[in-house]
């Protein structure tokens, strides 16, 4: 339950660049040079000891960051599907926060493959849509063992997908912990017996 919230808050934090919560800062991109890695990226040296950091392909503009954010403010949803996001958008200050942990499950699974759409390029938005639908089979009320065996295969495939793509800082234990959550689902059968979202609603 709280993996989901913090693979969440981390893709949160660093599509929309929020300051203290994303994972792409200069460290991140200083360790991609000293690992000889995605030279395009890498940060330039200027004068008076400051650096430019070149934007990634996740990097949002002003732009996206406003449709992205102004799709979630306009969203309505049925009542009791889940609280009303758009009281945590800030479109002033570009600010997606505050969401609880049963707004992210209905975040990762419905609401953000379809509002980052328009404001990300393909392979941002096929990473989170994997994740998505991950999340979301895991979710179910039936869980087959074979659609599992095939889930942990696809998650592994997404989190090698991810780290082409995401700075290495972003791989934090709690997104490491997605490669498990299909043998724990073996093991202990379906999750909503586990997760404890209605006790936190």
């Amino acid at each position: 339950m709280h993996i989901e919230k913090n693979v969440c808050d981390n893709l949160i934090g660093t599509l929309l660049n929020l300051d203290g919560k994303t994972k792409d800062n200069l460290k991140a991109r200083l360790d991609l040079k000293d690992m000889g890695i995605r030279q395009e990226i890498h940060p330039t040296e200027l004068a008076n000891d400051k650096f430019y950091t070149p934007p990634a392909c996740y990097t949002m503009s002003t732009q996206e960051k406003d449709l992205f954010l102004t799709v979630l403010k306009n969203m309505k949803v049925p009542d009791g599907y889940s609280s009303n996001i758009s009281r945590y958008v800030n479109l002033k200050e570009r600010k997606l926060s505050n969401l609880k942990s049963h707004d992210c499950h209905i975040f990762m699974q419905d609401i953000f493959p379809l509002a980052l759409r328009s404001s990300t390029p393909k392979q941002v938005f096929a990473i989170v849509s994997q994740l998505s639908s991950f999340f979301k089979a895991l979710c179910s009320k039936v869980l087959d063992p074979k659609e599992l065996d095939q889930l942990e295969s696809n998650v592994a495939l997404t989190l090698c997908h991810m780290e082409k793509i995401f700075p290495p800082e972003f791989f934090t234990i709690m997104v490491h912990l997605l490669i498990h959550l299909a043998a724990e689902a073996k093991l202990g059968g379906p999750v909503h017996y586990r997760w404890m979202y209605p006790i936190e609603r």
